[in-house]
């Protein structure tokens, strides 16, 4: 399993999370996106409008080295902040588009590679980091995979 149970459960229970990928010119591009996470690939599909034109889905083509992330604030202090950061290599790929949906057929498929969390487990509170065993993406050919 790629993610935990602790921390798909926080990711899932998040309406969006924070893309970030790199620009052409070297410099990080940070966007909210909407989500799903695939346990069943052990992925986060990144979806969205017009996805296969925005520049989030050619910074991916170029450069496939991405982070996500997304916090919690439910109280004051430290003590009321949660979060999960996932370092990944992602891919563009596609997905069977909804009838009459306004999400577009192209994805980005993230692949955790590292994750980090701060106050997630309960009765431990700080942060935690872990890296994840690479899976064989190349084994796809081109890099660019179909969803089922």
């Amino acid at each position: 399993m790629t993610l935990t149970d602790t921390e798909a459960r926080f990711l899932t229970a998040q309406p969006r999370v924070y893309l970030a990928t790199v620009g052409p010119d070297g410099v990080p591009q940070v966007k909210p996106v909407g989500f799903t996470y695939n346990a069943s690939l052990g992925t986060v599909d990144i979806t969205g409008m017009d996805m296969g034109s925005s520049a989030k889905y050619r910074n991916v083509q170029r450069n496939p080295k991405v982070a996500l992330a997304v916090d919690e604030v439910s109280g004051t202090g430290i003590a009321g902040v949660r979060m999960l950061e996932i370092r990944g290599v992602a891919e563009t790929a596609r997905r069977e588009p909804e009838p009459g949906g306004q999400l577009a057929a192209e994805i980005i498929r993230v692949h955790p590679r590292r994750v980090l969390t701060f106050n997630l487990r309960p009765g431990q509170p700080g942060f935690e980091a872990r890296d994840v065993p690479a899976q064989d993406v190349e084994s796809r050919g081109d890099g660019a995979g179909d969803v089922s």
